[in-house]
């Protein structure tokens, strides 16, 4: 596979705050990647800067192989993108809004466009102005899916969704993959949208990568087992490997983004340690101990 993204000490900054910091990731063609990371640490504003609204302070982006910045308007005409926040013409008709937008895609399929109206069940003659915030959101992925783009950039498309709205529109986004090659970044909270969407896990904390690889390595990678210690064990106990360490007393909780058995072998061995217990874990947790932990970024 070949890069459709290329960052490359991208540097953001505003004002005296860097937003993003040395930067340097590939994202490769038909790859579909999860932004996680707390509100923020740059991920909305990676986006803006890969669909040329915001430039680079250092370092560069390039998408398709055009730098984001100079050629802004030829890569947002291979890319749909949904914004965190959507302005969208209140005066205009939804279909009044789709005809204004097809002039500028060469690529806009009528047909495509007909199909996802179906089936987000979304009236093409109502006004934007009485549109639901879910209707708004499938407003927002119809104009970006009508021209069939080649990448599609996602912002919390899912946010504040109900149920059945959030699953039309989560299956409006898989159907797009139904075309070969097509490539998605999507930014979600949602650990539920990301263990159906995604094959790759990116974590953003401070602007930096915290955080990269295959969603099913990180899942097998990530472990919390409880730990009950003998009457008199050190406080300055230590663990092996490297977890974060919530303990109170004899009880003990370890949160591993790198395990392996050998560590399960290990604990069992130490006479500091009365009883071991694995406990329940997901990519919440993944989320929850890799953005408490400080250092170097954790590639798999």
């Amino acid at each position: 596979m070949s890069a459709v993204i290329e960052t490359r000490e991208l540097t953001v900054r505003f004002k005296k705050t860097d937003v993003l910091r040395d930067l340097s990731l590939d994202f490769e063609r038909g790859s579909v990647t999860a932004m996680l990371g707390r509100n923020g640490v740059g991920k909305s504003t990676l986006l803006r800067v890969l669909v040329g609204f915001l430039p680079a302070t250092s370092g560069r982006a390039s998408v398709f192989g055009l730098d984001a910045w100079k050629r802004g308007p030829d890569v947002r005409r291979l890319t749909g993108y949904v914004p965190d926040r959507l302005e969208l013409p209140r005066w205009m008709s939804v279909d009044d809004h789709l005809r204004f937008l097809e002039a500028f895609y060469p690529t806009w399929d009528r047909d495509e466009e007909r199909r996802l109206l179906k089936q987000l069940d979304l009236d093409a003659k109502a006004k934007v102005k009485d549109l639901s915030k879910g209707q708004r959101e499938k407003h927002a992925l119809i104009a970006a899916l009508a021209h069939r783009p080649e990448l599609l950039l996602l912002d919390e498309p899912f946010s504040g969704l109900d149920p059945v709205v959030r699953q039309e529109v989560l299956t409006a986004v898989l159907g797009h993959l139904r075309d070969d090659g097509r490539t998605i970044v999507v930014v979600t909270h949602s650990m539920l949208d990301v263990e159906r969407l995604a094959d790759r896990i990116v974590l953003l904390e401070d602007g930096r990568v915290r955080l990269d690889g295959e969603a099913e390595e990180l899942k097998r990678r990530v472990r919390r087992v409880a730990i009950t210690l003998c009457d008199g064990a050190p406080l300055g106990w230590t663990p092996p490997g490297a977890p974060t360490v919530e303990r109170s007393g004899e009880d003990v909780v370890l949160s591993y983004l790198d395990w392996d058995d050998s560590i399960a072998t290990r604990l069992h061995a130490d006479p500091a340690v009365r009883h071991v217990a694995s406990l329940p874990t997901g990519l919440d947790d993944l989320f929850r101990v890799a953005a408490r932990r400080e250092g170097a970024p954790c590639a798999v």
